[in-house]
């Protein structure tokens, strides 16, 4: 499975997670079944795609945040990606609370209300 974490710098695993996935430099993409982490740069909005479309194109089945509002929630879900919310730490800390069920589905969590995580 690829999963998809939007960070803050190109560290890999030990990229301190994005509080808020608008606003990631990054997306570190893990695949769990051979533990490689590939970091791309987000490319934001530009050439017409969105993250969501980016991290599709990328083969992500799932996507942890710190937080995000309710439209990328809505596109990644569009794309058959799966959100998880309340991600923090480093990406490998991340995926490992994911992977121990300990972080909400972003269904349950629903987006990030006001005041939203700070930008990064």
């Amino acid at each position: 499975m690829k999963i998809g974490i939007p960070s803050l710098s190109d560290a890999g695993l030990q990229a301190p997670v994005s509080q808020h996935f608008g606003q990631a430099p990054y997306f570190t993409v893990v695949d769990t079944e051979n533990g490689t982490a590939v970091v791309h740069r987000s490319l934001g909005h530009d050439g017409g795609k969105t993250p969501a479309q980016q991290l599709a194109e990328l083969e992500v089945q799932v996507v942890l945040a710190g937080g995000m509002g309710g439209k990328a929630i809505q596109l990644l879900g569009q794309q058959g990606i799966e959100v998880y919310l309340e991600a923090e730490g480093t990406v490998a800390e991340a995926v490992k609370a994911y992977q121990e069920g300990k972080l909400p589905a972003a269904s349950e969590a629903g987006p990030c209300t006001e005041p939203c995580p700070p930008r990064a």
